[in-house]
């Protein structure tokens, strides 16, 4: 029902707050079209209509596609044998060359500097120099827009993934910390670096985001508006509400410097829970560490049609094997790490060396997102294409600037193993020399250049190819998926993959950091090395940005409160605190240069009900696209007014004096108030009170920040069939409505690469394009024409597409208040008569289109909300 009522508040919104910029089709010989109005695209050039239908992908190198896309000329009319008349229409192939720009929030890609290469019209070959000369004339001064997720379904189902180069990461287990209560993680990065503070008597660690003070020998930490203290950093910590008097001095001098997070808003579960005296346990690290935070004892689920089961009770992605003794997997970072038990050791298992069960995990379970992190399956391919495609912008090179700054004011240069290139380590900004008179940075995904390492620093046309060898075990090998794709005189064409945020393809999967050690530069500032662990990095499918991945930390209380802080991350604060429940975490860096200086960071926008197109913005550095944050999983049954947690054991229990995973059957459940827990089917009782305690109520969803809703759907009439998505997006704070969407009409034409053109009919099959300009059936068309796999991508596209509509188990929903609601609801359901049959689901997409032998429908939802 709920997820019913918000297909109606998309509809309602995208009626009432439409915005009036209607498309215009060209009627001049120049030929027009907003890059916003649906497929197919039309135009009357000379006097005659020439129409452009869908593209389709051949090839995508960095901003450079190539593919073709159907095209028909009207000749004339004709009468019918009932006296109807009807188009006399030549239908053919065109081959294109285009530059993209591509927006992975609004989930499109932008074709500009459109070239018609050649065109086959095989009914009417004749005339086929006339209908090039009339294509090329009716190209758009204005760009196309295709979907982005139909491209990246295409090349996944092209296998393009196998292209991607493998890169030698470090594997290391960190260390996993398990803890059966409220914590909270501070990461020291390297032995404590102590710095005097300008309040007499106290220091400061300032190689750490957390605010750490020392004064007369006591260790002080800050947060959430609380003191704790301890003799040494490894505590043991506990709360105390009397402190020295320079304490908060220092605090303040270090939060106004930006220097440290002192979570200074926290939830209001967190709130409760000290307000009631209920402090987290504080775990301490100077090397990597990861913090797994289960609510109470570990209460175990089984996973359908394998020996595994998962941890219901935990932010994080827990299993046991039954099958090898009940051994523990952790994933980490996008990396798998085993032990006999939570106290560990650890050890790294690469994914294709994993039990075979685990790619036999169900894609419609509740831990499906980990398929993307287990080689060869159809979520891992995608994962992988997603992590390929760049983020694009066209930056003015006379608005951009940079400006370096140097801890000491002189920069210091290290060698780049392997490499003849140097760095500059005491600044945050990547400053690399290639010679004596050679100098290249970045910022904010803009490549600069100057010839000497303290400017002036203009925007660099072009970038060395030797920068793009520095390796994996270098801090600065992020910078190595920012690429330069061409310029003019005013503008440059940029664009970075996820790479520059940290991740990296490794072993048929992408990961989260390279893992390797770096001795981060400590002088009168710290800057920090990349980190791979800490943050509980996770990937998966978000409905609203497609394969991505997000920090884990601050749900609940777990793990570090705040973000990375290097290279992208550093100096860069959201709209909202880390600690308030991530979400996707790589928005568009080009954003923060503003529009004029970085264009292709908005996105076009079509209203299906009314025909009126506009422009909108979707995102930010924060998932905004769902109007709230956090981290949700499903499967997990926690009430919040009697404590209780339970879940379908499986036959696992936990014990919590030697950390394994022990046999049993049935049910289970947990209640923190009493510490029992019980296992069903031997009706055994477990006593666990053993002091761990979980006040945690869960994630909390904010509700007043606004709300999300977007809708699918197909409508089939004398117009013509179409189908859709459109999404609306209500900030309670301004008011504002933005809209968002890309609708295709006529969907269904296919160029094959034959040269032929062809139509595919639900229910129907195929069909080809027959001399007299109509539609015939024919069996199914050839390998070589390649449309087959075209209509799987636009079905994948389709699909991911209703995703964002709230009709599937992956999508989100917003929230909006009661009145509002209510309102929004009642509309709905006039509206539902109305418009009765036009929203359909469209999940019929089979993982098994991609290989492998897979079934069922795509998987990887992870909730990023």
């Amino acid at each position: 029902m709920l997820q019913n009522s918000w297909r109606y508040v998309v509809l309602f919104f995208v009626m009432l707050f439409a915005v009036v910029a209607p498309a215009q089709a060209a009627g001049s010989s120049t030929g027009n079209t907003s890059s916003s109005a649906p497929w197919p695209h039309h135009f009357t050039v000379d006097g005659t209509p020439v129409t452009f239908y869908q593209p389709q992908l051949d090839s995508w190198s960095g901003d450079t596609l190539q593919g073709r896309l159907a095209i028909s000329v009207k000749k004339g009319t004709a009468t019918t044998k009932d006296g109807k008349k009807q188009d006399i229409l030549a239908y053919g192939v065109g081959w294109f060359t285009a530059r993209t720009e591509t927006d992975k929030q609004a989930r499109t890609v932008t074709l500009r500097s459109v070239t018609l290469d050649k065109v086959n019209f095989p009914t009417d070959t004749a005339n086929q120099s006339h209908y090039l000369a009339l294509a090329r004339k009716a190209l758009p001064q204005k760009p196309f827009v295709a979907s982005l997720d139909q491209l990246e379904a295409t090349l996944a189902i092209n296998h393009a993934d196998a292209a991607q180069a493998s890169q030698a990461v470090n594997n290391d287990p960190p260390q996993i910390i398990f803890s059966f209560e409220p914590a909270l993680l501070v990461l020291v990065d390297g032995s404590p670096a102590v710095k005097p503070t300008s309040a007499s008597g106290v220091s400061r660690v300032i190689n750490t985001r957390s605010l750490l003070l020392i004064d007369d020998g006591t260790w002080y930490l800050r947060f959430a508006g609380k003191w704790m203290k301890a003799a040494a950093l490894a505590g043991p910590w506990t709360q105390t509400s009397v402190v020295p008097s320079g304490l908060d001095k220092a605090m303040q001098d270090a939060v106004a410097a930006k220097q440290v997070d002192v979570m200074d808003k926290p939830s209001d579960e967190m709130k409760k829970a000290l307000a009631a005296g209920k402090y987290p346990a504080i775990y301490t690290s100077t090397g990597p560490a990861e913090l797994i935070m289960v609510d109470g004892e570990p209460q175990f689920a089984p996973l359908a049609g394998t020996n595994l089961s998962y941890v219901v009770n935990t932010a994080g992605d827990v299993f046991v094997d039954a099958q090898a003794d009940n051994t523990w997997y952790v994933l980490l970072s996008g990396r798998w790490f085993s032990a006999a038990s939570t106290k560990g050791p650890w050890a790294y298992v690469p994914g294709d060396k994993l039990p075979a069960d685990f790619a036999r995990i169900p894609s419609d379970s509740p831990k499906s997102a980990v398929l993307a992190s287990i080689p060869g399956t159809p979520e891992a391919r995608e994962s992988l294409i997603a992590n390929s495609i760049p983020q694009t912008a066209t930056v003015q090179v006379s608005q951009a600037s940079l400006t370096v700054h140097y801890d000491g004011n002189q920069p210091q240069f290290k060698q780049i193993e392997g490499t003849v290139l140097n760095y500059a380590w005491n600044t945050a900004t990547p400053v690399i020399q290639v010679a004596a008179t050679q100098y290249y940075a970045v910022q904010n995904g803009v490549w600069f250049s100057s010839a000497s390492p303290l400017g002036p620093w203009a925007v660099a046309t072009l970038v060395p190819p030797v920068i793009y060898t520095i390796p994996a075990n270098s801090p600065l090998h992020y910078v190595t998926y920012v690429h330069v794709y061409g310029h003019t005189d005013t503008v440059v064409y940029v664009g970075y993959t996820p790479g520059y945020y940290g991740t990296v393809v490794t072993n048929g999967v992408v990961v989260y950091g390279t893992g390797y050690p770096c001795n981060a530069w400590v002088g009168d500032v710290w800057y920090a090395c990349p980190a791979t662990y800490g943050y509980n990095v996770a990937f998966g499918y978000d409905a609203y940005a497609g394969w991505t991945f997000g920090f884990v930390a601050g749900w609940a209380w777990a793990s570090a409160w705040y973000g990375p802080y290097w290279g992208p991350w550093y100096g860069w604060y959201g709209p909202y605190p880390w600690y308030w429940g991530p979400s996707v975490a790589v928005g568009n860096v080009y954003g923060r240069w503003g529009n004029t200086v970085a264009q292709g960071v908005r996105a076009d926008w079509y209203n299906p009900w009314t025909g009126n197109s506009g422009t909108g913005v979707r995102g930010s550095f924060y998932n905004e696209a769902t109007g709230g944050h956090g981290y949700g999983y499903a499967a997990r049954n926690y009430n919040q007014y009697t404590g209780v947690t339970s879940g379908v054991a499986g036959g696992v229990r936990y014990n919590p004096e030697t950390g394994r995973a022990v046999a049993g059957q049935g049910g289970a459940a947990y209640n923190p108030n009493t510490g029992n827990a019980i296992a069903g089917g031997h009706n055994t009782s477990v006593n666990t009170n053993t002091g761990r305690v979980t006040n945690s109520a869960g994630v909390t969803t904010r509700t007043d920040q606004g709300a999300t809703a977007a809708g699918g759907f197909n409508s089939k009439g004398a117009g013509g069939d179409v189908s859709g998505k459109g999404y609306v997006h209500y900030d309670a704070s301004t008011g504002q409505v933005t809209h968002g969407g890309v609708v295709n009409a006529g969907g269904n034409v296919y160029a094959g690469k034959d040269g032929n053109v062809y139509r595919y009919q639900q229910g129907q099959g195929w069909q080809q394009v027959q001399p007299d300009g109509q539609f015939k059936n024919v069996p199914k068309p050839p390998a070589e024409s390649g449309v087959t796999t075209d209509q799987l991508a636009r079905q994948r596209g389709t699909e991911r597409t209703i995703d964002r509509s709230g009709a599937t188990p992956g999508a989100q929903g917003g929230n909006l208040s009661g009145a509002t609601r209510q309102n929004v609801q009642g509309a709905g359901e006039h509206m539902q008569h109305q418009n009765a049959g036009r929203a359909q689901n469209f999940r019929s997409f089979d993982r098994g289109s991609y290989g492998g032998g897979f079934q069922g429908h795509m998987g990887g939802f992870r909730r990023f909300r």
